[in-house]
């Protein structure tokens, strides 16, 4: 089994990341939204290694997110697992040298995760276990729409440094 550097040190880089994302990435704003470091990191580790070890990161990556915001625990790590779900279809199929798969992953990935979250979110609120009303068509249209265009970015820079990184050699 081939796995790179990136494969062992994935778990602390994501819980270095989700301080990162809370406290530092606001100055990062752009358009009233943050950059999505954790779910970014998730995705390419997905396209590189896989689904079953993108499962993986995405729950102590969404554990991490949401124990420094104010969501409720788990959500995050529900969205995020279910983005990776998407993503991992580009695992083997589809190369990740085409420019456009990262990005394409980048995009459903962020859409999946965003309708992941606000749907949890939602669900709670009808079951008054997390109080906070947040419309859904607005959220998606100001919120999700401009941090999808922000990963979509972000992922295209990251391109170089994807290319370079070693195929996984497991079946």
């Amino acid at each position: 089994m081939n796995r790179g550097v990136l494969f062992y040190l994935m778990i602390p880089l994501l819980l270095l990341l989700a301080v990162v994302q809370s406290t530092a990435a606001s100055h990062w704003q752009l358009g009233g939204v943050k950059p999505d470091l954790v779910l970014l990191t998730v995705i390419v580790g997905t396209l590189l290694y896989g689904g079953r070890s993108g499962i993986l990161w995405a729950f102590v990556g969404g554990v991490a997110v949401d124990l420094f915001s104010s969501g409720p625990l788990g959500t995050s790590s529900l969205a995020m697992m279910a983005a990776v779900l998407v993503v991992s279809i580009g695992h083997r199929p589809l190369s990740r040298y085409n420019p456009l798969v990262p990005l394409a992953a980048a995009v459903l990935g962020t859409l999946v995760y965003s309708a992941a979250y606000l749907g949890l979110l939602a669900l709670l609120n009808s079951m008054n276990w997390f109080d906070r009303d947040l419309p859904f068509l607005e959220a998606m249209r100001f919120i999700v729409l401009p941090a999808l265009l922000y990963n979509a970015a972000l992922m295209f820079l990251l391109l170089p440094l994807l290319n370079r990184m070693p195929e996984s050699q497991d079946l």
